[in-house]
């Protein structure tokens, strides 16, 4: 007898969607299952109960469907909101909260709500169901990434003006005061973008560091960090830098513009 042959068109590693026939499979116990890419294939091979059991990585068994979990990498299991450890994405809850729920009322007494069915206290006519919308709970991570997104706009505009003036011939800026003051003012806007605007990033950059497993917030927390961290250098201790990094006015160039830009975008 041959063995049964079911075709699975999510990938069990990821969780992406795969056309078939697909480039990657791979039978298993009788089943087949499809793959995105070879990577998730080896991972599969070399671990195939872990994304077919459920199990988290702390291998605790968790059938109710209940936690958070990483949307890239479903093996990914916890017991509470945070980054997911091996890209860095928030969690979410594997449970879909419900969005509505049922009321019984009285057709003839709207006043009358009740949670179970039953007769209206008031005429005795029997309750009727009503489908009730509930409010969509908050994100609060959105609620955190949004007032930083909007404080860290404010400061990064003026911020990437004063930086591009000195592009432009003749500069505006340069009536005002030289081009040494402007990087004081660049450090003052850049300051509080970097540090408290890509604190998220830099926490989740370090994890992935510590945890061997680079992503995209390893780049993010290094571009933002070196560019802040050069500039900085530049800014308060520029007699450190030979004359080839100096430029016509003989400042040191800054870039405290490609650090708070790349934050706030």
């Amino acid at each position: 007898m041959s063995s049964s042959f079911v075709a699975t068109l999510r990938d069990p590693v990821c969780g992406m969607t795969v056309a078939s026939p697909a480039e990657h499979s791979l039978e298993y116990e009788g089943d087949t299952y499809v793959f995105c890419s070879g990577s998730c294939l080896q991972k599969f091979q070399a671990e195939p109960e872990r994304y077919l059991s459920g199990k988290s990585r702390r291998g605790e068994d968790d059938a109710s469907g209940s936690g958070y979990t990483c949307p890239m990498h479903p093996e990914v299991v916890e017991d509470r909101p945070g980054a997911c450890p091996d890209c860095g994405m928030a969690l979410e809850p594997r449970a879909i909260p419900a969005l509505t729920r049922t009321e019984w009322t009285c057709p003839m007494h709207p006043e009358v709500v009740r949670d179970q069915a039953g007769d209206c206290p008031i005429c005795g006519m029997a309750l009727e169901p009503t489908t009730v919308e509930l409010d969509e709970e908050e994100n609060p991570e959105l609620v955190d990434m949004g007032r930083r997104l909007w404080i860290c706009a404010l400061l990064t505009v003026p911020l990437f003006l004063i930086s591009m003036s000195a592009v432009l011939e003749p500069d505006p800026l340069a009536g005002w005061a030289p081009r040494t003051f402007w990087g004081w003012i660049e450090l003052a806007l850049a300051t509080p973008v970097v540090l408290w605007g890509a604190l998220p990033f830099f926490q989740r950059a370090w994890s992935s560091v510590v945890r061997r497993s680079l992503n995209m917030f390893t780049l993010i927390g290094l571009g933002v960090g070196v560019a802040y961290g050069f500039s900085v250098i530049a800014q308060v201790f520029p007699d450190l830098f030979p004359d080839s990094f100096r430029g016509a006015d003989g400042a040191v160039g800054v870039y405290f513009e490609a650090a708070a830009v790349i934050t706030t975008l």
